[in-house]
């Protein structure tokens, strides 16, 4: 029986910024996408994952993105409010995240940065939506670790079948479900209400 939902933040809780960010900026400077999207998305061992996990100050990333990118000093403020507000709510989630936890502990489960949280909780106060948040910059432990879904587990008090684990990156949920938790690849909220029926979650007078 499931206990604890955990909700991935960008691409599925909100829209998937990272990626929209770094085709506006490939677009606006005319550099090439793989470059800028090595710098910004969470790639192990990159700046964008090395900043996720807390492993550079936010000046450090900062330093390093606009000499990779050639820019100066002065672009840095223009660039953070773009990746951030790049970022926008669903609310059709935000809505369902609500009556999930009429029956369940649902957390926030997510790869992201001190900044991007400050700036979205002031715009959307979305942290009263969960009972949890598990962020990689606290842990200092990512997605791509063992470790940080074994401390979702052991502070949810969850064993691993009770956990069901939410997201739109398949990578994260083939190791979440080599550790035993139940996974969801999120597509859309049409497919999303679709399979959580089909685990008995949510019936139709839920909704």
């Amino acid at each position: 029986m499931i206990k604890t939902i955990a909700i991935d933040l960008g691409g599925v809780y909100f829209t998937k910024g990272t990626e929209i960010f770094v085709e506006k900026i490939h677009k606006s400077l005319k550099l090439p996408k793989q470059k800028i999207a090595e710098i910004f998305e969470g790639s192990q061992m990159k700046e964008g994952y090395l900043y996720r996990k807390g492993k550079l100050t936010k000046n450090q990333f900062w330093k390093l993105a606009i000499k990779k990118l050639n820019l100066s000093q002065k672009d840095i403020p223009k660039l953070q409010k773009l990746w951030h507000s790049s970022y926008k709510l669903n609310k059709s989630i935000s809505n369902l995240t609500n009556k999930l936890r009429k029956r369940y502990l649902v957390v926030a489960f997510s790869n992201t940065i001190k900044e991007r949280v400050d700036y979205l909780e002031k715009k959307y106060h979305f942290k009263e939506n969960f009972d949890a948040l598990f962020f990689s910059y606290i842990y200092k432990l990512t997605k791509f670790e063992k470790k940080f879904y074994k401390i979702l587990l052991k502070k949810t008090h969850s064993k691993p079948g009770e956990c069901l684990y939410i997201d739109d990156k398949l990578y994260n949920l083939k190791l979440a479900k080599s550790l035993g938790i139940n996974t969801i690849w999120f597509k859309n909220l049409a497919q999303l209400i679709k399979d959580l029926k089909k685990r008995n979650i949510i019936k139709a007078q839920d909704l």
